[in-house]
């Protein structure tokens, strides 16, 4: 039976809907030989999950997804992998970010309050067990306002998405060389995750620039059908296999993740990441 994996995993340290113990549980009912997690711009869930896998058939790898804004390249991710959770270096730009994420949750709910919307910062805040994001925003307005929308996805389309009529970027922002530079003081791999997601600027560029700043690497397995944040893409195997023959002209590293939130729909373990891609992360480690 061919051993899976998940390089991408969000718990309630973010926008995740099960803690960390649990999802590391799940995980292992699905048969997965190792999952990342991978928080947006907090590592507070590694510890538990790492505990949690001990004495498992599991392994745990440390990671932590970074919101960068950057020279046009906007709202993008960068993961890492494999990272020492403790170092200084990450921590100290993770709660930077953290700061720069609830400024722009505050904006971004001031527009909606602006529209007609109920909705307050405080019930945000209560329903976010960790960082705030974006889909929390989403439950609140869904929750107090159902005469005008009717799903997380329209909340999505309508009003949150990047360029949306609430979007707001983020006035201080974290810089891709910033984000990299962090991983590589936490010993980790830094890529850009899930490339094909991005239509407001040039991928080839945005590439480009991440390899002149010692990016190692794409996601270049990705369910791009089930992405909420951006809606419409169909035949993920068609992205994917673009992005693997990218990484294999720039000899990049190659990882892959279901973007696995617990949100309804999402099936962990559906998406089928090979474990060959974990054991060449490890041979780069070790070579």
């Amino acid at each position: 039976m061919p051993k899976n994996i998940d390089l991408q995993c969000h718990t309630t340290a973010s926008d995740g809907a099960l803690a960390p113990k649990e999802l590391v549980e799940l995980a292992l009912k699905k048969g997965l030989k190792a999952v990342a997690i991978t928080d947006h711009d907090s590592v507070n869930g590694l510890e538990e999950a790492l505990n949690a896998a001990k004495g498992k058939d599991i392994e745990v790898i440390p990671g932590v997804e970074i919101s960068c804004d950057d020279r046009g390249f906007v709202d993008t991710h960068i993961l890492g992998l494999f990272i020492s959770h403790k170092s200084p270096a990450l921590k100290s730009l993770l709660k930077k970010a953290q700061q720069y994420r609830e400024r722009q949750k505050k904006d971004i709910i001031k527009k909606f309050q602006e529209l007609g919307f109920k909705i307050s910062f405080r019930e945000v805040k209560a329903l976010a067990k960790g960082e705030i994001g974006r889909p929390h925003i989403a439950r609140a307005i869904l929750k107090n306002n159902p005469d005008k929308v009717s799903s997380i996805e329209e909340i999505f389309d309508k009003y949150l998405a990047v360029g949306k009529k609430t979007y707001v970027e983020r006035k201080k922002k974290i810089g891709i060389k910033q984000a990299i530079n962090a991983i590589h003081s936490a010993k980790g791999f830094a890529f850009i995750s899930h490339p094909g997601v991005y239509s407001n600027f040039s991928i080839e560029k945005f590439i480009k620039y991440f390899i002149k700043n010692h990016g190692d690497g794409l996601e270049t397995y990705y369910n791009y059908e089930s992405s909420r944040y951006h809606t419409g893409f169909a035949q993920s195997s068609k992205i994917n296999k673009k992005f693997r023959n990218t990484a294999g002209k720039y000899r990049l590293l190659e990882t892959g993740g279901s973007d696995f939130h617990g949100r309804q729909g999402q099936v962990l373990g559906k998406l089928k990441v090979p474990y060959k891609i974990l054991a060449a992360l490890k041979n780069r480690r070790t070579g």
